[in-house]
Order: C-alpha cells, then structure tokens, then sequence
C-alpha cells in the first residue's frame, strides 16, 4: 500500500543536478536525479517524484531574469508572494487564508 504526500522543501538557491519528464496533463515528473547533486542531496528530490509548483525569489535577481519568468509563466496557474505598504486607516485583506489551504487531503511535510 503507497501513501501520497506533499513534500515541500527548505528554500535554497541552485537546484541543479536533475532532469524532468512529462507536461501537459501529465504533469511534470523527475526524470534522473545525480547523486551527488544539489538536487539529490539538498533538495531530496527522486526519481519519480511529481513536481507540483516551483517558487523562485526574486532578492538580488536581474531584471531580464526577473521578466523571463514572469513573461513564460503567463498562461500558468501562478501565485505570488508580496509585501505591501499600506496605511494605518487599511485592514490586511485576507484573501487566501491558510486554513483554506488545511482542508486539502494531502498532507505536507517540510523537509
């Protein structure tokens, strides 16, 4: 008997060392991991795993980099993290709340 989970991995920069497989429905899966790779050995990624949604900080990118992405994510679910500067008078609106997200049957686990 197989157990789904989510995983979701500690923040780190590089993650080289893997190739992928898949796409449309299909999804998007790890096709070879390297041994020795960050991919292997810091992001714990296998051979198999279905890769769900990747984030990429925007500190200290360049601009054109920065664009790239934006511009080659456009016709995919995206979501973004933001800060915002807002007055005193404003309330936060609370769009998305976590617990939303709580009441999917996968669990998550960090790593």
């Amino acid at each position: 008997e197989t157990m789904e989970v989510t995983l979701k991995t500690e923040a780190e920069a590089g993650a080289s060392g893997f190739s992928v497989t898949g796409g449309g429905n299909e999804g998007i899966f790890i096709k070879k991991v390297l041994k020795e790779s960050p991919a292997s050995k810091i992001f714990s990624l296998r051979e198999g795993d279905q890769l769900l949604s990747a984030t990429i900080f925007f500190d200290n990118i360049k601009y054109e980099d920065a664009l790239k992405i934006l511009q080659y994510s456009e016709p995919y679910r995206v979501q973004f993290s933001l800060k915002r500067k807002i007055t005193c008078k404003e309330e936060p609106e609370r769009s998305h709340s976590a617990a939303q997200y709580k009441k999917e049957r996968v669990r998550q686990v960090d790593i």
